[in-house]
């Protein structure tokens, strides 16, 4: 009996650990759908900088304004190994915390001895960036739009990208982003741009993340696509940067 007692609470510790593992995935889905960014903790084993690297994105979450959740990850858990893939965390040192941005993709991250809760906090992307970033999940070259509404060539600009990506063979992505929204200040200033500019200005980023042409006003459909089809240059599209149909 006293065997038997023993096998079931082994089975059913077995049984909740799975559930846990599992729940993992449920939970980052949830905050998606809720549009609320992570901070994902990752470890392959309970420690005390297990503790810390959870302490820390507590008290990221505690401090930020917005609404956001903390989530935990055992990369040890067969369970989480889609996740693993997805993240691209084997052989990462750990623990370490990644940040997921409203709609679930990774917008960086960090391991303990360089993670704070301000740095953190500041890894969370705009609207805008979190459609830039979507796009590079899927493994797509975006064409980012800087604009004012009273600039008389927009629309023409913005038409000749949507003709860039029908040749782009639905492999690149259009992302607009107004000069005067505040919401976007940071992703502006990391591309460099010109708030005082008199025309649109479109930053191709290609399927790298790498910001390979900058094209004033109106650019030929052909130099825009080959813009998006160059090799990885030394600029690149910070990993705070960019789901195209997501939460707004």
């Amino acid at each position: 009996m006293k065997k038997f007692q023993t096998s079931l609470f082994l089975f059913l510790l077995f049984i909740g650990l799975i559930r846990v593992s599992a729940q993992t995935s449920v939970e980052i889905e949830k905050a998606s759908k809720s549009c609320k960014p992570v901070f994902l903790v990752v470890y392959n084993s309970n420690s005390a900088e297990t503790d810390k690297a959870l302490s820390i994105a507590n008290e990221a979450k505690k401090n930020l304004k917005s609404s956001s959740v903390v989530i935990q990850m055992n990369t040890a858990d067969d369970a989480n190994k889609n996740l693993v893939s997805k993240f691209r965390l084997a052989g990462a040192p750990l623990p370490l915390i990644l940040v997921l941005d409203k709609n679930g993709n990774a917008a960086g991250g960090f391991i303990l001895k360089d993670a704070t809760s301000e740095k953190l906090a500041d890894l969370i992307p705009s609207p805008k960036n979190s459609e830039i970033i979507a796009a590079l999940t899927a493994g797509k070259s975006v064409y980012v739009v800087a604009y004012k509404e009273s600039m008389a060539s927009k629309k023409n600009i913005i038409d000749n990208c949507y003709l860039a990506c029908n040749k782009m063979e639905n492999k690149s992505v259009i992302v607009k982003v107004d000069l005067e929204d505040k919401k976007e200040t940071k992703l502006l200033q990391t591309l460099k741009c010109d708030l005082n500019a008199k025309e649109p200005v479109t930053y191709v980023i290609n399927s790298a993340g790498q910001i390979t042409g900058t094209h004033n006003g109106l650019t030929d459909v052909n130099t825009l696509v080959s813009s998006a089809k160059k090799a990885p240059a030394s600029s690149c599209c910070p990993s705070g940067s960019a789901k195209a149909g997501g939460c707004k």
